[in-house]
């Protein structure tokens, strides 16, 4: 898949950025992104021939593309994008997590000597040995097939947009860490690597039984993913552990705030783009205070529903202005991914409450 996507990436043109490199100057590419509806309600679904079977008739087809070039044009009517400093920031949910496709797959797919054997091609074929056996997958997921294939094709888009990450920050989570390394499966070669940053794992009032026991960086070298063993993480899973099952939302919010915060001090001199893969609501958490938006902890019923509003694979760009004032949205950074009922597009009106 990852030579597939190199040659792919490859047949378009220039657009391989030294790894490293700021890039993300010229938005002319491969993809033409200014369509990804900003305003339209993404959760809610669509009415008339555009779900019937088959191919569409030309007359429906004409119609939606007078509909987004409309919506196109009241988006940018509405947007006012300052001048960037030129530090850029991606915040990006992992890919689809077995547990979530397969509920029953820890018992269903291991024998009772604890032999991996998957039923199903939307499973990996093999996994990373755990200390403890199959019990440690229990709160520490690995991503589905089509999860690592989605990864890979958010890496394509922003290779094919001109942008490269010099830097990669990543949540401790498995799903989270092969996500990291299937968006760098886009650059072959580069000397990137995903830093293991243990503050950015999610809301720890979901984890009653304590902090899962994720693998080591040097597990995780040791099974072939571009982990920096010498990063020293802002906050340690020794802080972490400190922190399950008591962490309140607001000590959560607070939490990603002051991690993101930190990440974006270690990098004073721009240009650069950096992109941090965490969970549904790290995309909601670490964004609010850069934008300046109210910073109203949401209910545990919103809470509950993060990953509705910033689905698989969702991609929450932010630049700083040239003053170093403030940061903005960047809207339409990256081409979205949409197939049958589901995109990666996030709810903007949640976003934007």
């Amino acid at each position: 898949m990852a030579q597939q996507s190199a040659a792919a990436t490859s047949q378009q043109g220039n657009v391989n950025p030294p790894a490293g490199g700021g890039g993300g100057g010229d938005m002319c590419t491969a993809y033409e992104t200014r369509f990804s509806v900003i305003d339209v309600k993404v959760n809610e679904k669509e009415k008339g021939a555009t779900l019937q079977a088959g191919p569409i008739s030309a007359e429906e087809q004409k119609k939606q593309a007078e509909l987004l070039k409309e919506a196109s044009k009241r988006a940018e009517e509405n947007v006012q994008q300052l001048p960037s400093s030129g530090r850029r920031l991606f915040l990006a949910r992992h890919g689809e997590r077995m547990d979530r496709v397969f509920p029953g797959w820890l018992r269903l797919a291991f024998s009772e000597f604890g032999m991996y054997r998957p039923y199903d091609l939307n499973m990996p074929l093999s996994l990373p040995p755990r200390i403890n056996g199959p019990s440690d997958f229990h709160d520490d997921t690995p991503c589905t097939e089509i999860g690592y294939v989605t990864a890979q094709m958010i890496g394509r888009g922003a290779r094919l947009t001109r942008v490269s990450f010099s830097h990669v920050y990543c949540s401790p989570a498995l799903r989270c860490v092969q996500s990291a390394h299937g968006m760098l499966k886009a650059w072959p070669g580069t000397t990137t690597k995903i830093r293991i940053e243990p503050g950015l794992f999610e809301y720890m009032g979901w984890y009653r039984n304590g902090l899962p026991p994720f693998l080591t960086p040097q597990e995780m070298v040791a099974q072939g993913y571009e982990v920096e063993i010498d990063y020293a993480p802002i906050m340690t899973i020794a802080d972490m552990k400190t922190k399950a099952a008591k962490e309140t939302l607001a000590e959560y919010y607070e939490r990603s705030s002051k991690v993101i915060t930190e990440i974006i001090n270690k990098h004073p001199n721009p240009p650069w783009n950096i992109l941090v893969v965490g969970h549904a609501p790290t995309l909601d958490a670490a964004s609010r205070k850069l934008i300046a938006k109210p910073t109203a902890v949401p209910s545990e019923q919103d809470m509950n529903q993060m990953g509705l509003h910033f689905p698989y694979g969702a991609v929450v760009a932010l630049e700083e202005v040239e003053d170093r004032s403030k940061w903005q949205l960047m809207h339409s950074a990256l081409p979205p991914i949409s197939y049958l009922e589901f995109t990666n597009r996030i709810n903007f009106r949640f976003f934007n409450r």
